[in-house]
């Protein structure tokens, strides 16, 4: 419920609304909203929605892309997700296309094998089968994948029992790992002096983590326009209603690109925060307002 409710003014009626700026070589041109975390690299933008939802942007050939996935790992090159068949896809990190990827299922194997010893050894104990197992697998599968000896891979988890790995020469899906494997080629206690750290094409960077770079955006006045009174609190006439001020109006923003100067004003019921990824891209400068991601550039 409001009390009170008072009109402020435009001080410069004349100044565009952004995202338009009153210098036409400066534009910003919206690229996606309901963003809840950024990443970044020369080549690729991604965005992290609620719940689920990730979409990538291909910076240099414009190209966009939307996934439901609960996953979301980067390999090199690509990017790794599920589908909603629930399955494993590689996405080319600048294409966006479907790549083809090494996925395997050796779960069966390590079955075959348990039962195989017990049939072998039917006076040794679970423990001791799985041991056997567990040493025998681990062999053929250093083998049979070129797992460097004396080594520990590159992984990433991507569900439960499934890893990326990255041997240094051959990168992979494993499937239903089991749980020896998975200690193996990912150990809780890694000496670094064995990891294997692989030479990526590209890394990403979180905006939050990035460091701030020369801001291009600079706010010299602000108008009311609108506030109101409210008083918040229950219907409960045991509940104090307090009441509290609402108040939106122009902010006013001198914007600074490549020697050139726009202005513009934005609605807004608090200080506009303008978060810049830190270099340029294709000469275009990325920002996020709001929630949403913009470009800017100049002609």
């Amino acid at each position: 419920m409001s009390c009170k409710e008072e009109k402020g003014q435009d001080k410069f009626p004349d100044i565009p609304v952004f995202p338009a700026t009153s210098n036409s070589n400066i534009v910003i041109q919206p690229v996606v909203n309901e963003i809840n975390k950024i990443l970044y690299n020369d080549s690729s933008l991604v965005y992290k929605h609620y719940p689920d939802t990730i979409s990538f942007y291909s910076v240099r050939t414009g190209v966009s892309h939307s996934i439901k996935s609960g996953v979301f790992v980067y390999g090199d090159g690509f990017f790794i997700v599920e589908n909603k068949n629930k399955e494993y896809e590689a996405l080319n990190d600048i294409t966006l296309e479907k790549q083809d990827i090494k996925i395997i299922d050796e779960s069966a194997r390590y079955k075959r094998g348990e039962d195989s010893l017990r049939s072998i050894h039917t006076q040794k104990s679970d423990y001791e089968i799985n041991q056997i197992n567990d040493s025998l697998f681990i062999r053929y599968f250093s083998a049979e994948y070129n797992i460097p000896k004396d080594k520990i891979p590159y992984t990433d988890n991507l569900k439960k029992g499934d890893l990326y790995v990255h041997t240094g020469q051959d990168q992979f899906i494993i499937l239903n790992a089991p749980y020896s494997l998975d200690q193996f080629l990912s150990p809780l206690l890694q000496p670094t002096e064995k990891k294997i750290l692989p030479k990526f094409k590209r890394h990403f960077t979180s905006l939050e983590d990035a460091q701030p770079p020369k801001n291009i955006f600079k706010e010299y006045d602000y108008a009311m326009m609108n506030k109101s009174w409210v008083w918040g609190g229950g219907g409960n006439h045991y509940v104090l209603s307090i009441p509290y001020r609402v108040e939106t109006g122009y902010y006013y923003i001198d914007i600074f690109m490549n020697q050139q100067k726009g202005k513009f004003k934005i609605m807004s019921s608090s200080d506009p925060e303008f978060k810049i990824i830190p270099h340029k891209i294709n000469n275009q400068l990325y920002f996020v307002n709001n929630r949403q991601l913009y470009k800017a550039f100049t002609k």
